[in-house]
């Protein structure tokens, strides 16, 4: 339990510093440089990925690698599209609908498409969800 919550503050640390930086990206003029801050973002994620792989010695199979590049790919697209988006709204528009649509998202797919039942407390979640990010962004 105590690693799983090292994992997870790590997690929350880490997505709180990049959101922080796509935004610092913006206001401080560098708006321009967003392809270039892409490629370098996910190239560090990838040379991290490649040595932890090394460090702990696993092995990735086929499978795993067309997962991952699947992965990448929509998170490329969708940091590529908070990155816009910031260029036309104000981040506290931006961020409420990113981090309240992956939860939405997930939901939802894995109602229609993994067959998950959507319990009561999940449901009354995304309602409360959905209203957080009209009274904030309001």
């Amino acid at each position: 339990m105590r690693q799983a919550l090292l994992w997870l503050a790590l997690g929350f640390i880490g997505n709180g510093f990049a959101q922080f930086l796509q935004k610092y990206l913006h206001a401080s003029g560098l708006g321009g440089l967003q392809p270039s801050a892409l490629i370098l973002m996910y190239a560090t994620g990838t040379l991290f990925g490649v040595l932890l792989m090394v460090g702990f010695r696993s092995e990735v199979t086929l499978l795993e690698v067309l997962f991952g590049l699947g992965v990448g790919v929509c998170s490329y697209a969708g940091n590529l599209a908070v990155l816009r988006a910031l260029g036309f709204l104000p981040a506290y528009t931006v961020f409420p609908a990113v981090v309240g649509g992956p939860i939405l998202t997930v939901a939802l797919l894995s109602s229609l498409f993994a067959r998950q039942r959507l319990s009561r407390n999940t449901v009354w979640g995304i309602i409360c969800g959905i209203f957080a990010v009209v009274l904030l962004t309001s």
